[in-house]
């Protein structure tokens, strides 16, 4: 099961690296990629937050039980925002409303879709395996 959370780690690393660089490169945009600064930095702060916590959890560096419950409120609190932002980057139905050129997996919002809904189902993977004294 370690083995399983450590991947775990490394692809909300990879979600905690891309989405900041994604979505400051749209900064200035409007319509579906116009986000808060203050959301997109709690996003990255939780997330940062409840992973370096499962880490050392992992690293043995600790077994709290207050610090399993914030690792597991972090990453439910960024997995939540990130799901919002994903909510935002649908494309509204209005006449008005501007669209997101280049939706391809790489430019648009499939891989945020793949990064974010992984993340919501990773951290209740998480969540089992603190409360479960499974890591």
């Amino acid at each position: 099961m370690t083995v399983l959370a450590w991947i775990l780690v490394a692809l909300a690393i990879l979600v905690l690296v891309l989405t900041p660089l994604r979505l400051r490169g749209a900064r200035g945009r409007e319509g579906m990629v116009d986000f808060s600064g203050w959301a997109l930095n709690l996003h990255t702060i939780t997330l940062f937050v409840g992973l370096a916590l499962i880490a050392l959890r992992l690293l043995g560096v600790h077994e709290s039980g207050f610090a399993t419950w914030v690792a597991i409120l972090a990453l439910a609190v960024a997995s939540l925002i990130g799901l919002s932002f994903l909510a935002r980057w649908r494309r509204s139905g209005s006449r008005h409303a501007v669209a997101f050129g280049g939706d391809g997996w790489t430019r648009g919002p499939w891989l945020s879709q793949i990064a974010h809904i992984g993340l919501a189902i990773g951290t209740v993977v998480f969540a089992w395996l603190m409360l479960a004294d499974k890591i």
